[in-house]
């Protein structure tokens, strides 16, 4: 269960390709080989309101990788460093000088309190044809 949100700033949209960077995130959790295609989900938030530092023209992008029970501290710390490598590969392009933070923050889901007893994705996976997933 990798899910992954990213909270943006107002107008990052405008300088940066969001759905190919989501695309980016997915390819790199996939590449960890500890976050099964199926259980991944990747979204983006942009904020209707901020304040940042002294109102200049800044933006950021705040990531949270929630995962569930059963990887080891090495491992949750491999997808963190090639989530992150491959988040900033995407958008600093795009960025030039404009200034900018990147943060993420890696998060264990007790299984005690998750429920998701409903869920097709995994069988529809199955039933598909092996193929580039980023196509």
């Amino acid at each position: 269960m990798p899910h992954l949100s990213f909270e943006y700033s107002r107008g990052l949209g405008q300088i940066c390709d969001l759905d190919a960077f989501a695309a980016v995130c997915r390819d790199a959790l996939v590449a960890t080989g500890a976050c099964p295609l199926g259980g991944i989900r990747v979204r983006g938030f942009e904020a209707d309101v901020q304040a940042i530092a002294d109102s200049g023209n800044y933006h950021f992008c705040d990531m949270v990788l929630r995962l569930g029970e059963g990887r080891d501290d090495a491992t949750r710390g491999r997808i963190a460093d090639t989530l992150y490598a491959a988040a900033e590969a995407a958008l600093r392009p795009g960025l030039g000088d404009t200034p900018f933070i990147l943060s993420l923050e890696v998060q264990e889901i007790a299984s005690e309190f998750s429920r998701k007893s409903w869920s097709t994705i995994h069988a529809a996976l199955k039933t598909k044809a092996p193929k580039d997933h980023g196509a």
